[in-house]
């Protein structure tokens, strides 16, 4: 057996940021039928909840053009599944697949706090313009306070919009209209 889940014999994919395994490579890496792999999600006792949140239905186009349901699947999911198979194979790839998801969780991890850390490198302004407009502040006294113009407080508000961290439009302070 070949330890190296990468890249042919990957059961994980990463799609949009959503990771999962299919029914389709659970049955090739356990050298199951995909149609018994079905049945054995179909009849697990798990909760409904369980079953919605890490099994999803989809389908695949076989080589004939044909079209056939799968599933994409949770690590939870792989893990409440894997736990009926038994044998050394079996345990082998319980094993290897938790440790690709983890391994793959962990990078996703340490890029986000890298962009994060870049962010606030790059931007160290968006803080600042942040909690001034959350505070209803008008763009001269954020600027002063920051050292900056009003112009600049402006691209600072449209960037951290476009960042997520603003909402697109703020509801205007009742005293901002009476001034």
């Amino acid at each position: 057996m070949n330890p190296d889940l990468f890249p042919e014999t990957l059961l994980v994919d990463v799609v949009n940021g959503y990771t999962f395994t299919t029914s389709r490579k659970v049955a090739e890496h356990f050298h199951k039928l995909h149609k018994n792999v079905m049945q054995s999600i179909g009849i697990m006792e798990c909760s409904p909840e369980f079953s919605r949140l890490n099994f999803q239905p989809s389908t695949y186009t076989s080589k004939r053009k044909k079209s056939y349901p799968m599933y994409h699947i949770t690590r939870d999911g792989f893990a409440f599944l894997a736990m009926g198979f038994t044998g050394k194979e079996a345990a082998f790839w319980k094993e290897s697949f938790l440790a690709a998801f983890n391994q793959m969780e962990t990078e996703l991890k340490a890029r986000v706090t890298r962009e994060a850390a870049a962010l606030h490198q790059l931007r160290p302004l968006l803080a600042p313009v942040v909690a001034g407009t959350e505070q209803g502040l008008r763009r001269l006294a954020i600027g002063s306070t920051i050292g900056r113009s009003a112009n600049s407080v402006s691209y600072h508000r449209r960037t951290a919009r476009r960042l997520g961290l603003l909402p697109l439009a703020l509801k205007p302070n009742p005293e901002q209209l009476a001034a």
